[in-house]
């Protein structure tokens, strides 16, 4: 199981936050950080009207918002080494071929956002890599997804179910896609969350999620960007303990009889019994045996084994019923 904490653009900016938000994630035991590596002039046109998100803040284009969120490349790669000095693998998503090839040194793995699951020059060279990619699935159709999957190597991809909807009402959350994605492509699914809480994550898992992605902050009383929808310190930590906890608790695609319920097994399960007092050369019927709890005798759904055979011995009430006694 692998957790993400999603930093994004959570960092408002500042390089130093960013470093401390490393720093919390990773106290909150999270496998991963993952950023957004991004130059603005090769992601946004110059006149795209601000989101509702940025607006609230007062810019008037989308230009203007992401590029108060740049970070240089020294300040990427300063990121990726105060990750590893924090003990947690750095990500990042790129949002161009220049960018893959700069992030190609610094990340073990590539996830691609919703968004740029139909943007196939970007998806053809992230596959050219070689590396494990983490491919988020929000917005998009079977069809382009069936699309993308095609352009990796077997193996290469791993989907996580997403809704871009920041935040994803409950009702829109949809999380049975992640078992259909499972069953349709045979891959690796995990989970991307844009929900208020930890919920949908830690019911994500129990669907069969083995990649959680949240967002993270420091402050998710900022009433702006992803802050709302995102989780706190404590927030993470929880759900890092849930999760791992669900970890243990999910097993395996069969049913068996547990080790742990041997016991009861053994001590809660009828048997049969003689009703009442019954001799010898007598044939059994139904109504001559009653299910008791005693860990002694036939288990109860061999009742149709006895039914009909004749008694060779004696049977006081009560006493248990055995195999041997029937010719």
């Amino acid at each position: 199981m692998v957790i993400i904490a999603e930093i994004g653009g959570n960092h408002n900016g500042n390089h130093a936050l960013a470093k401390e938000m490393i720093e919390r994630a990773a106290e909150a035991g999270v496998d991963a950080v993952k950023f957004q590596t991004f130059v603005t002039e090769r992601f946004f046109t110059r006149d795209i009207p601000a989101f509702p998100r940025a607006r609230q803040l007062g810019y008037t284009t989308q230009f203007d918002r992401f590029n108060d969120l740049e970070f240089s490349e020294a300040q990427i790669i300063e990121l990726a080494e105060h990750a590893r000095k924090n003990n947690v693998v750095f990500l990042s998503t790129p949002f161009d071929n220049s960018t893959v090839d700069f992030l190609d040194p610094l990340v073990p793995a590539f996830k691609i956002a919703s968004a740029d699951m139909i943007n196939l020059q970007l998806l053809r060279h992230v596959a050219s890599k070689g590396k494990p990619v983490l491919l988020s699935t929000g917005q998009a159709t079977v069809e382009e997804i069936d699309e993308a999957v095609g352009i990796f190597a077997p193996g290469q991809v791993s989907l996580l179910h997403c809704v871009s909807s920041y935040p994803t009402p409950d009702e829109q959350a949809n999380l049975l896609s992640i078992p259909f994605l499972r069953a349709r492509y045979q891959l690796s699914v995990g989970y991307s969350d844009h929900t208020i809480g930890i919920l949908a994550c830690i019911a994500a898992v129990a669907l069969g999620a083995g990649i959680i992605e949240k967002h993270f902050t420091l402050d998710k009383t900022q009433n702006f960007g992803d802050h709302p929808l995102s989780a706190d310190p404590e927030d993470l930590r929880l759900l890092v303990d849930a999760v791992r906890r669900l970890e243990k608790m999910r097993g395996s695609e069969e049913k068996s009889c547990r080790n742990c319920e041997e016991f009861s097994k053994k001590h809660l399960r009828r048997s049969l019994h003689a009703k009442e007092d019954i001799p010898a050369g007598t044939i059994i019927s139904d109504d001559m045996l009653i299910p008791l709890v005693s860990g002694k005798g036939l288990p109860a759904n061999r009742i149709d084994h006895v039914v009909g055979k004749r008694l060779l011995r004696d049977l006081k009430r009560n006493e248990p019923i055995s195999d041997t006694y029937f010719a």
